[in-house]
């Protein structure tokens, strides 16, 4: 069941479309129906003004995301939390990099720097070098320019950190309270900080900011989203999706 109330299962509203009661019908009559059928779709009819009791739709109220026409995606690192699926590839590539950073202060490190960023756009790969604290691409002509992609301006290039002892028990509990128990980088970095005898001090990575979020931008991507109710270009921006990969430097006490 796509309508009515909303779900307390998280994963009947992994997407959640914003509709007026005029559209669903208009929906029904020219048999557009795959949005309103889909079992991980939710669809959330327009005006909703109360949110009966659910943390979820209380978060949507709260952000302003109840705007018709609009599609949202569940975020993959807290169920209750939602942005709109047009801008998520870049939302949650940014809430994995702060949680990284995060993770790494934890652990007690010192500097937390990105070097270097991958944007993979529909096969294609564009590379960003870090250059005096913003991430720039090399021209065509070898002269380096600002990168255009929103996400570069928004992350963080170099945290720094006093350093101290790894507060290990409080690093796990980051890893299960926002699901990324099963990144592998972290998964790393936490055993390896528990070698007392051997304590790592220096570590160079990629991460993937988009494994996670992917999962749920794929509900997306197969939604045959009517033109009527949600138009031609926002569409283009919801199916259009990127992937996010970082190259980082972890600095820890003794380099």
């Amino acid at each position: 069941m796509t309508m009515g109330a909303f779900p307390e299962d998280a994963s009947g509203r992994r997407a959640v479309a914003v509709l007026e009661q005029h559209e669903i019908e208009n929906c029904q009559r020219k048999g557009e129906t795959q949005v309103l059928t889909d079992l991980q779709t939710h669809v959330l009819v327009y005006p909703v003004t109360e949110s009966n009791g659910s943390q979820a739709l209380t978060n949507i109220l709260d952000a302003g995301l109840n705007r018709p026409g609009t599609l949202l995606i569940q975020s993959p690192f807290d169920l209750e939390e939602y942005v709109d699926a047009a801008e998520a590839s870049q939302q949650f590539a940014l809430a994995k990099h702060t949680l990284f950073s995060n993770f790494c202060q934890l652990l007690g490190a010192t500097r937390v720097s990105v070097t270097q960023m991958d944007i993979v756009t529909n096969g294609d790969i564009s590379t960003m070098k870090a250059d005096g604290g913003r991430l720039v691409v090399s021209g065509e002509i070898g002269m380096d320019k600002t990168a255009t992609d929103s996400l570069c301006s928004q992350l963080s290039l170099i945290d720094e950190y006093a350093g101290g002892e790894p507060e290990l028990d409080e690093a796990e509990k980051l890893l299960r309270s926002y699901r990324l128990a099963g990144d592998p980088n972290m998964k790393s970095l936490l055993q390896a900080r528990k070698a007392a005898g051997n304590p790592l001090t220096k570590r160079t990575l990629t991460v993937n900011l988009s494994t996670e979020a992917n999962k749920n931008l794929k509900v997306v991507g197969r939604l045959q989203l009517p033109v009527s109710a949600f138009g031609a270009e926002y569409q283009h921006a919801v199916k259009q999706t990127k992937e996010y990969k970082l190259t980082l430097e972890v600095l820890f006490p003794g380099t």
